[in-house]
């Protein structure tokens, strides 16, 4: 299996991936690769204000913080995996 599809993994009462709900550690690696990569189309598409999925100023400073913290983890989470 490649991929995880997001819809199909625990979330908290805020709706947010839950990373500690998700026993194995390759399949955090998994969810948190593809997490990572919806939000940067995300923010990719932020730049194109006629996009029906435009999101503001303010949010997408706080999708950046995400980004930049999803990723710490998820070097931690591939050196734990053995992974590069």
């Amino acid at each position: 299996m490649d991929r995880i599809h997001l819809a199909q993994v625990p979330r908290n009462n805020q709706g947010k991936i839950s990373y500690s709900s998700i026993p194995s550690m390759v399949v955090r690696v998994m969810v948190a690769e593809e997490e990572l990569l919806v939000l940067k189309r995300r923010v990719k598409r932020h730049h194109d204000v006629r996009d029906r999925l435009h999101i503001s100023e303010q949010e997408l400073a706080g999708l950046e913080e995400h980004i930049a913290d999803l990723e710490e983890k998820l070097t931690e989470w591939r050196a734990l995996v053995g992974q590069p």
